[in-house]
């Protein structure tokens, strides 16, 4: 049993923490807060995290559970480390000793749950030497993880280094527009983009940069210079190159300066390949420059193939999804009207339907869709749209079946936290989540013929159509035929992606069999619908 003075002692810390908590509106005279980071940030950031749990959450959280799992996730740390859970109080203990007994918060309390949280690695790293070690960060992951555990497995947390990686992808940052070699031993440039401030200074692929305003990248790794490189737009970088020049006995090396300045730069998400008189356009993801860099490779295909342009394959493979406006907004450039999908979550705000609502970019151009089971979140959400609405036929294996939307958090500490809010409705209805969407023609049960593919299909020896009503009343189906329904189009994350590709041209040359693929999914709709 824990004395009176030891419960004093912990009651106290307690106390500092929620003096700490409510000192920006309390009165001056509150006491000094310690000067341990626990007393002063941690409470402010668990608080934080347990109240956007509590609000934004898909389902309604147990907030007292997550927090003691989080809380007895650090024995992760320290094996000795135990936080256990009585009537009225949780005891902290490290190894035999009983360190304190801490008095329960009312359930929906997430203020004082999370300063509860504070008060208890306070008091751990009074007896931890592992805890009172550890950076301040790895504490606040090794408690979110281990709370996250009890949501879905996409409701994850991002600490401050990783969630400023995640911002960079999906909004840009202040760079010059180069990607560098994986190797620490010497810096080198791998790709310029295009009009981007290192392409209109001549950097090449292959130059090695040596300097870094001033500064020697010897000893640096990639990471390092990465982060010597960024900084705000339009503030300038001086760098030190080395570039190699000639051959055999002409071989030698050029030393080069340049000044640059920074520019915003998105990474590139979406690429352009004509092959004959078909436009390949490949997505990679979806960050807020994809509908926009989409628009403009379409444009360049219109522009280089002419009036020629046959058709468009749109290659979703691979792709893990993204920004969900920018999959409406992709969508929205091939659907002339219509729905593009909905969804439905706890939070008001996360009951939406968007509509297409802008003309067709393509022109009506025949279009096939390639997915596989790597294609998830926003990359379902097109195919589905242009499944549904009829505008194009899918070609691959069944999608991975994420079907959610992730609400992003941004903590006191600038890290992240990503949180299941709200689930996916294709335009026909059906949940995105579980069985992915199912291609018109599947091809995961094929291995290197193309041409059996189509000969399958003009004879009428597979039934796509019986399968996609089927996926959309999957959940009215009992076990026995949903295990059907998987095996019937398997989830291939890998396959041999050119029988996908060569299915595509073949159906775009094929404008018979096309339709009839085309019209199947539409009728497919119409029926489930009936």
């Amino acid at each position: 049993m824990v004395g009176y003075f030891k419960r004093a002692k912990m009651l106290a810390v307690i106390s500092a923490v929620l003096m700490l908590t409510n000192s920006c509106a309390g009165p001056a005279h509150m006491a000094e807060p310690p000067r341990d980071f626990l007393a002063r940030d941690a409470a402010r950031i668990f608080t934080a995290g347990y109240d956007n749990i509590s609000e934004y959450y898909l389902d309604p959280v147990d907030l007292p559970s997550l927090a003691l799992h989080g809380m007895q996730g650090l024995s992760q740390l320290d094996p000795n480390f135990a936080v256990t859970a009585l009537p009225d109080r949780l005891q902290l203990t490290v190894g035999r000793a009983v360190i304190g007994e801490f008095p329960v918060p009312p359930q929906n309390d997430s203020v004082h749950w999370g300063m509860l949280t504070a008060a208890v690695i306070l008091a751990g790293r009074s007896s931890s030497p592992i805890l009172a070690t550890a950076e301040p960060e790895r504490l606040y992951r090794t408690v979110f993880e281990a709370s996250l555990k009890d949501l879905d497995r996409f409701s994850r947390y991002a600490d401050y280094s990783t969630a400023l990686d995640n911002r960079a992808q999906r909004e840009g940052f202040g760079g010059i527009g180069i990607s560098l070699l994986p190797d620490d031993s010497q810096i080198i440039i791998a790709n310029v983009m295009k009009d981007t401030p290192a392409e209109r200074a001549g950097l090449r692929a292959g130059d090695r940069i040596t300097r870094i305003d001033g500064v020697l990248t010897e000893g640096m790794n990639v990471h390092d210079v990465v982060r010597h490189l960024r900084g705000g737009i339009h503030s300038p970088v001086d760098l030190g190159l080395a570039r190699s020049r000639g051959h055999g006995t002409e071989a030698g090396t050029d030393t080069l300066h340049v000044t640059l300045r920074r520019a915003r730069i998105v990474p590139t998400t979406v690429s352009l390949e004509r092959v004959d008189d078909i436009a390949i356009i490949k997505l990679h993801g979806f960050n807020q420059d994809t509908a926009s860099s989409l628009s403009r490779e379409m444009t360049e295909a219109w522009r280089s193939i002419g009036p020629r342009l046959s058709g468009v394959i749109l290659d979703l493979r691979g792709n893990p999804g993204g920004l969900l406006d920018q999959a409406v907004s992709v969508a929205d450039l091939f659907i002339a009207s219509g729905q593009i999908v909905s969804t439905r979550g706890r939070h008001p705000h996360s009951l939406q339907r968007y509509d297409a609502r802008s003309d067709d970019i393509a022109q009506g151009l025949p279009l096939v869709v390639l997915i596989n089971g790597a294609s998830a979140s926003a990359s379902e959400v097109v195919a589905a749209a242009l499944q549904d609405s009829g505008r194009a036929v899918l070609v691959g294996s069944r999608s991975f079946g994420k079907g959610s939307v992730q609400t992003v958090v941004r903590l006191p500490n600038d890290g992240e936290m990503m949180l299941t809010w709200a689930r996916l409705f294709a335009p026909s209805g059906y949940a995105l989540s579980g069985y992915g969407v199912l291609p018109s023609v599947c091809t995961a049960n094929y291995t290197d013929d193309p041409a059996q593919v189509i000969s399958d299909l003009r004879r009428g020896a597979v039934r796509p159509a019986n399968l996609l009503v089927a996926r959309r009343v999957v959940s009215e189906l009992d076990s026995k035929r949903q295990q059907e329904l998987r095996e019937a189009c398997p989830s291939k994350p890998a396959h041999n992606e050119m029988i996908d590709m060569d299915v595509a041209r073949l159906l775009l040359r094929d404008g018979e069999l096309l339709g009839r693929m085309r019209d199947m999914s539409v009728m497919a709709v119409a029926l489930k619908t009936d």
